[in-house]
């Protein structure tokens, strides 16, 4: 009995080291890197904007080379915040919007015909809400106005409520003021 407590006792004491190498095998990447995609042939050579979401003011832009463009920054982001991927169609004059949480981590963006982002929990929060509104949009053709804006407002809350500790629901507050 006593033979086999000293070997958890030996055991033991590799524990924490043990530990260690996990905690540090699972570190958090530092800063962020945005992996774009924008297939559309109109787009190629065209100029990728990161807009500030208050200003609209470019902080960033990238060129888009055979359908991808990419952002990143090595500084470790503290708070999230949202800013906005933009591209200008030369076709029919539009402008491309993609809210995009700027967090720790590799983000997806993908800007076309539809656009999503991914690949950070926040981002993933913020398709989530896209999807919804998206999905809103289509169910309301046959509302009456009044209808339609209450619908969008109880979303918008439902969103923010969700999201009231981060940056998706700080923006979804900002961006859709006038709705709530």
């Amino acid at each position: 009995m006593k033979s086999l407590m000293n070997r958890y006792v030996k055991l033991l004491s590799f524990l924490p080291g043990i530990c260690l190498i996990v905690a540090c095998t699972g570190h958090q990447i530092k800063g962020y890197e945005i992996n774009g995609s924008a297939p559309l042939p109109e787009f190629e050579g065209k100029m990728v904007y990161m807009k500030d979401v208050s200003s609209g003011q470019p902080v960033d832009s990238a060129e888009i080379i055979h359908g991808k463009f990419d952002f990143s920054d090595t500084v470790t982001i503290v708070s999230p915040v949202v800013k906005v991927l933009s591209i200008r169609a030369s076709k029919s004059g539009l402008e491309y919007r993609l809210p995009v949480v700027i967090e720790n981590g590799s983000i997806q963006a993908y800007i076309s015909d539809v656009v999503c982002t991914g690949g950070t929990m926040l981002n993933e929060r913020m398709q989530d809400f896209l999807m919804a509104v998206d999905e809103y949009s289509t169910a309301c053709e046959n509302k009456q106005t009044e209808q339609i804006k209450s619908g969008f407002a109880d979303l918008l809350k439902k969103y923010i409520e969700i999201n009231d500790d981060n940056a998706v629901g700080e923006y979804i507050r900002t961006a859709y003021r006038s709705s709530l």
